[in-house]
């Protein structure tokens, strides 16, 4: 009986497949999406990425934007020291009221008491004429609207500083 024995691949054999698949698996893991000076493909750890809300370009310092310089505020400490700027008036009032039920009355209902649409499929938010908010500044009230407070968004972009006045001062009316 013969016996066979182990015959040697010729130089110019093809190579297994799966020695081939094997060898693109770990150019595929050493790969860094370079050759030479071509780069093929971006990652997206590498990227340029902005906060939410935040401009992609900064301002030049010293320059005040086309719509006003609205200062910073740290913290809620120092907005409870802002005075309202507006005083409540008629002419003002229903502005100030469809203003508050396009951005407050989804959660906190017309009344102001916790008890809009949202509130039922969501947390529900505070009652707004309750004691603790009649005594609270409209500093903070507008502070809260500007920056939002744990599940409350920020309307930072989409209502305007004097906007945001109209509404303490139209939750002011509801809170009497």
């Amino acid at each position: 009986m013969a016996h066979i024995t182990h015959i040697p691949r010729r130089a110019d054999a093809p190579m297994p497949r799966c020695a081939f698949l094997g060898l693109l698996l770990l150019l595929g893991c050493i790969d860094n999406g370079e050759f030479g000076d071509y780069r093929y493909r971006s990652d997206m750890h590498e990227q340029v990425s902005f906060k939410h809300h935040e401009d992609p370009r900064p301002p030049v310092k010293g320059t005040v934007p086309v719509t006003g310089y609205e200062s910073p505020i740290r913290d809620s400490v120092t907005a409870a020291r802002l005075i309202n700027p507006l005083r409540s008036s008629a002419s003002d009032a229903g502005a100030a009221k469809f203003l508050y039920e396009t951005h407050c009355s989804p959660c906190h209902g017309l009344g102001a008491k916790g008890d809009g649409p949202v509130a039922a499929k969501f947390q529900v938010p505070p009652d707004l004429t309750d004691q603790k908010y009649r005594r609270a500044s409209d500093g903070y009230l507008y502070y809260i609207i500007r920056h939002g407070r744990l599940i409350m968004p920020p309307y930072y972009e989409g209502v305007k500083a004097r906007e945001r006045w109209m509404i303490v001062n139209h939750l002011r009316t509801l809170q009497k």
